[in-house]
């Protein structure tokens, strides 16, 4: 719909500006260019976009105020003007001076807006209270566009579009200027040419403006212009902080000086400037997980995105402003490829030779395994590290299904595709024990040689440790653990060093003010987190979203359909699921990955369907801790005939066709069944081996003897040619980047869930399961991991949920 508008705008425009010319010579308005320093159309970027191109408005995201002064005819401060904004509105006032006559008072009203990206539109009231006759008490209504992409922009100002009566009572002309602005070689250099006319001028008559700005990587900005009549304007402006000032002086073509505008100002976010900045903390809490792309709410807190927490962190690393940081940890629930994530991007700050101070709370594996790359590590006085070990509980409900007379009647291709074990039997399958003590033993491998490192300790001296968890605060500073005790609010004065701390939250929208263009190029994350389902609908007793192939249709379209979109990053959490639903979504990444460059990065789990969508990448990133592979095929159906036995119910089934009542609930598999549906397993599976041998580069005999359903954790998958290489989501985005040529770079995450709100608390089920047993997560969970109760088909899952405390 905007780029419907955009088109009808953009041809009104061109329409209004090939007839105007040509119109009716009628009285122009003269408005003086006092108080307001010169600035072009499009290239106008501040509060000062009020006066010169509202639409500037739209990109200048910031509180603003400018108090500004003139100097003429030897005498200083007789004119004045002030302008202020907030959030793209802006309200200016200036009074200017007359000595021949009454001084000229103008109120302005701006306001400018996004319209699509790359284009902006605003508009402005002007009113003049008082001034020369022909402007007294006039008001005038104007309209301004912007937009351009890479190094060039264009701008065009509509001014006095009411067209207000003179003296004679005629009508006035509406002011039209037209404005290009280019930058031969980036945002150093700025040229710029405006055209000015009048409705009825003749565009042999029009009026030009050349403007240039030369600006430095401190804050100081050289700018320039010479108009048609060669008259000319020089100055400067120095940024110092979030203040600036600066000086413009308009000589006429003799060299005579005609006045010189003053102006200071200040800005709520950074500039670049020729004074450093003071070294800054930046605080940071994490309490419980983070989602890959949580749902934000029109109305209603918002949630951030684990890439852009991550991405935030690299680029306080970089930033020359913050110099330590201070995470806070309360009862982390991370998955063990986010914590791992969270832990490289911490290093990677300590790295620069800044402090890392990191507080527990209700502290688990996890959270020490992140903590312990910090400097020091606090915990409160009266606390407990629960630092014991991984465990790994299955459960298994086929002697209760037998109680109630269901059996659940599934097939399985792959000697390891035990996920319907749980279903079928009371008790593990040793195929089952081997894989889940295999990948305890490598993710335990993997938790104590980090912590070893970060607290430079033995690994038999971790293990140990591990042993006689878990430790109160005072256990824990005794074995070395922690290094102090101090509740929250007691840090700055006892382990903190004395400087300015920013909140994280804060710091994501405290970037170096600059004007936007050239935009950055955008990397979109497309996140795929959670069960992998069909388009027909959720579990309603289902707590978290579904990977749907609906859903990621609408992802992978937003981030194609975005303007400055030069890669896709496919960021993949799901154990998977219904296996005909993987295949559509397949397709989905198949049809991006033609059209921009794909690369797969693996959160704490890409498994079976999970690892069915990544295979049309160009590369495959995952965390040591990753669990993915699980390639097999597992189906069935639950048979109720003893259920229906037990409470009386009779039923009957009619068919036509040999298999129509193949899945029916009310009797089991005939013999003839079962091998008509475990030869369509069979076909999905081969067709599963096929998919990854011809991706991966892969024999399918090899891929074979990968596969059987056999899960490995991405350190594994990386010696066994699973997956390319070791790396999070920012090691994907810089290999993205270099595939789409890209230097540097914003991040978007896909897609886009905006609902109006989001109801607090918890689903109908857990709040009843919670009465029942006090357990209420865990039994949600494996009331939602029964595929077979829920909805028909073949699955691709992994075999269990991996949970580490």
């Amino acid at each position: 719909m905007k780029k419907n508008i955009l088109n009808c705008l953009t041809t009104t425009l061109c329409f209004f500006f090939v007839f105007s010319v040509a119109g009716t010579k009628a009285a122009r308005i003269v408005v003086p260019p006092e108080i307001f320093y010169y600035q072009p159309a499009a290239s106008v970027f501040g509060s000062e976009a009020a006066w010169v191109n509202p639409a500037g408005l739209g990109r200048y995201n910031a509180s603003s105020f400018q108090l500004m002064t003139s100097y003429s005819n030897d005498k200083l401060a007789r004119s004045w003007g002030m302008v202020t904004s907030r959030e793209r509105f802006a309200v200016a006032y200036r009074s200017v001076y007359n000595p021949d006559g009454e001084d000229l008072n103008e109120y302005v009203f701006a306001l400018g807006s996004d319209f699509g990206g790359r284009t902006y539109i605003g508009g402005s009231y002007r009113y003049f209270k008082n001034g020369p006759p022909e402007l007294h008490k006039k008001h005038l209504w104007n309209i301004g566009v912007m937009g351009g992409r890479s190094n060039l922009r264009w701008a065009a100002v509509f001014e006095n579009l009411n067209r207000s009566r003179n003296l004679n009572n005629d009508r006035t002309e509406t002011e039209m200027r037209y404005s290009i602005a280019y930058r031969p070689s980036g945002p150093r250099l700025t040229l710029s040419v405006d055209m000015f006319l009048s409705t009825g001028t003749r565009l042999s008559n029009a009026d030009f403006v050349y403007h240039a700005e030369l600006a430095s990587n401190n804050g100081i900005y050289l700018r320039g212009y010479l108009d048609s009549d060669k008259n000319f304007q020089a100055g400067f402006r120095i940024n110092l902080l979030k203040y600036f000032g600066g000086v413009q002086a308009n000589f006429t073509n003799n060299s005579d000086h005609r006045f010189t505008d003053l102006y200071v100002g200040a800005t709520s976010l950074r500039q670049p400037s020729i004074i450093p900045e003071k070294g800054r903390r930046l605080s940071l809490d994490i309490s419980g997980s983070l989602s890959e792309n949580p749902p934000n709410p029109v109305f209603g807190p918002k949630r951030i995105p684990f890439a852009l927490v991550i991405i935030d962190i690299y680029r306080a690393a970089e930033d020359p402003s913050i110099k330590e940081m201070l995470i806070n940890l309360r009862g982390l629930s991370l998955g063990f490829g986010q914590a791992q994530e969270l832990r490289h991007a911490l290093e990677t700050f300590k790295s620069k030779g800044k402090k890392v101070t990191c507080h527990l709370s209700r502290a688990g594996n996890i959270s020490y395994y992140v903590a312990s790359v910090a400097d020091q590590i606090l915990i409160s006085p009266v606390d407990q590290l629960r630092l014991v070990g991984l465990k790994a509980e299955l459960m298994f409900i086929a002697g209760s299904l037998d109680k109630l007379g269901i059996r659940a009647d599934i097939m399985q291709v792959g000697t390891h595709k035990t996920a319907a074990e749980r279903l079928t039997r009371t008790s593990s399958s040793e195929a089952n024990r081997e894989q889940v003590n295999q990948i305890l033993d490598e993710l335990f491998d993997q938790l104590v040689t980090t912590v070893a490192e970060g607290r430079n300790l033995s690994a038999d001296s971790v293990r140990r440790l591990i042993d006689n968890g878990p430790f109160n605060s005072q256990q824990a500073l005794e074995c070395g653990l922690v290094d102090g005790l101090s509740y929250r609010d007691d840090m700055d004065h006892d382990f903190l060093n004395p400087m300015p701390q920013i909140s994280f939250k804060r710091y994501m929208t405290d970037t170096l003010l600059d004007d936007g263009w050239p935009e950055k190029p955008v990397l979109a994350v497309v996140v795929a987190e959670g069960e992998i389902s069909s388009s027909r609908g959720e579990n309603p007793l289902r707590r978290n979203g579904a990977v749907t192939p609906a859903l990621m249709r609408k992802g992978f379209a937003q981030a194609l359909h975005h303007p400055d979109v030069a890669g896709v990053v496919l960021r993949i959490n799901s154990p998977g699921g219904l296996a005909l639903a993987g295949e559509e979504i397949y397709h989905v990444t198949e049809n991006a990955a033609e059209r921009k460059p794909l690369t797969v990065s693996m959160a704490n789990v890409a498994a079976s369907g999970g690892y069915y969508i990544a295979m049309k990448s160009r590369r495959i990133f995952a965390d040591p801790g990753s669990i993915t592979g699980s390639i097999g095929i597992f189906g069935g159906k639950p048979d109720l005939s003893g259920l229906y036995d037990k409470i009386a119910l009779g039923a009957e089934i009619y068919t036509r066709g040999r298999y129509a009542g193949m899945l029916s609930t009310m009797r089991p598999f005939s013999d003839d069944e079962r091998e008509k549906y475990l030869s369509q397993l069979q076909s999905f599976y081969s067709h599963f081996l096929d998919l990854v041998a011809e991706n991966r580069g892969l024999s399918v005999d090899s891929v074979d003897l990968l596969a059987q359903g056999r899960v490995w954790t991405g350190r594994e998958a990386a010696d066994n040619g699973l997956v390319d290489e070791l790396g999070g989501l920012k090691q994907a985005l810089d290999f993205a980047a270099e595939q789409a040529s890209v230097d540097d770079y914003r991040v978007a995450v896909f897609p886009q869930v905006r609902p109006w709100i989001i109801l607090p608390g918890r689903s109908l089920f857990q709040t009843v399961a919670g009465f029942i047993t006090g357990r209420s997560d865990r039994v949600e969970k494996a009331v939602d991991d029964l595929p077979m109760l829920t909805e028909e088909g073949i699955y691709a899952r992994m075999p269990y949920d991996l949970y580490i405390e």
